[in-house]
């Protein structure tokens, strides 16, 4: 079994904290994805675990072992990196050989091994290439291939999509995620790209500043969201955080409102604690406004007119810029249709069971379900 364990992990360079207090349990099989911005301390944190970089405190395990002062190569991992790693003088068969030879494997084990991943990975015509007569897609199945050759315990990947341009990324991401179901191995993969990980992980680990934000399934990052951090960094577009207050509504309830816009009805068995007269962070993701009769569903549908400012055509959707109050607010629209175009005083709904509420102060979801 290859579960993988960090303890209160952190890492210092001097006086700068890159991670602190990091706690997370990675089950046998399971695929991992730390997401986050540039300097979060996520790859960091993936190379903490190679045994890459010297961990300032806390402990890993893998599987039943302890790793903090195990070298690499005594880890049983396999990593695939950035920029490949390839040898520029060796095939794509001596490139995926060259650990078992280094461990001096038998022939016959070697030559299984080879080709077993060649053929997982669809590398079969290209054993004899060397990598600059590959493509950058290409170039990243040899290299996974390498590490699958190895049998590791766990598989470390370290935005390995990143230098491929966007198709062979979206081609590349199907490729990873069909050869986990094959391989039946930990995955844990960094990337700042937040697609990747919804589309890759079993779960994510949202950082920030070295900390863990929210750890969750891709379904319960995007629809309950920890934090403000997590609702502007997670989707795409990113949800619509709105600077609001909590108002009574007239009828012993309570709403929120929006500069210069509308007051949202909350619905009281979702939002508890939360009183009249305090800053709120409103957020409304650009999937739950929609032109009336555009939208799909909608359980507690809100109306209200609203000037569309630009449209933005992409094809099967549409982005809407529109001014929700005082305030300009994104809004998702599916088939649009060829005659969608800046407008005065259309008519939108809201979904009232999509709205979400974060403190003021802490940035910290507010509703029960955070709880």
């Amino acid at each position: 079994m290859a579960e993988v364990s960090l303890r209160r992990v952190a890492k210092r360079y001097g006086s700068f904290q890159a991670v602190e207090n990091f706690d997370l349990d990675i089950a046998h099989e399971e695929f991992v994805v730390f997401v986050g911005p540039s300097g979060c301390g996520k790859s960091t944190t993936l190379r903490m675990i190679a045994g890459l970089e010297d961990i300032s405190d806390g402990e890993i395990w893998i599987g039943e072992r302890v790793v903090n002062d195990l070298p690499p190569r005594a880890r049983n991992i396999s990593m695939v990196f950035q920029n490949y790693a390839l040898y520029p003088h060796m095939t794509v068969r001596q490139s995926q050989g060259f650990g078992l030879r280094m461990a001096r494997r038998p022939k016959e084990e070697i030559a299984e091994k080879v080709n077993r991943a060649t053929s997982l990975l669809g590398l079969q015509g290209l054993l004899a290439r060397r990598p600059a007569a590959l493509s950058g897609g290409q170039r990243q199945r040899v290299a996974m291939g390498r590490a699958i050759v190895r049998d590791p315990d766990v598989f470390l990947f370290d935005e390995p999509l990143s230098n491929l341009d966007a198709k062979l990324r979206g081609q590349m991401r199907t490729e990873i995620k069909k050869l986990h179901e094959k391989v039946r191995t930990t995955v844990i993969y960094v990337t700042h790209d937040q697609v990747e990980a919804m589309t890759l992980a079993d779960r994510i680990v949202v950082m920030r500043d070295g900390r863990i934000e929210q750890v969750g399934t891709p379904y319960e990052v995007f629809h309950t969201p920890a934090s403000r951090f997590v609702a502007g960094f997670i989707g795409s577009p990113p949800m619509n955080l709105i600077d609001a207050r909590i108002v009574g509504d007239g009828q012993g309830g309570l709403a929120v409102a929006v500069p210069g816009g509308p007051a949202l009805p909350i619905d009281p068995a979702r939002f508890v604690g939360v009183r009249a007269d305090t800053e709120v962070t409103l957020g409304l993701r650009p999937e739950s406004i929609a032109p009336e009769g555009m939208g799909g569903p909608i359980e507690r549908p809100y109306g209200f007119a609203a000037d569309i400012g630009l449209v933005e055509p992409l094809g099967s959707e549409a982005l809407l810029i529109l001014a929700l109050g005082d305030v300009e607010v994104t809004a998702r629209v599916f088939r649009p249709g060829p005659r969608l175009a800046p407008e005065a005083g259309v008519r939108f709904v809201i979904d009232l069971n999509d709205l979400h509420l974060f403190d003021d102060t802490t940035g910290r979801r507010l509703d029960r379900r955070s709880e």
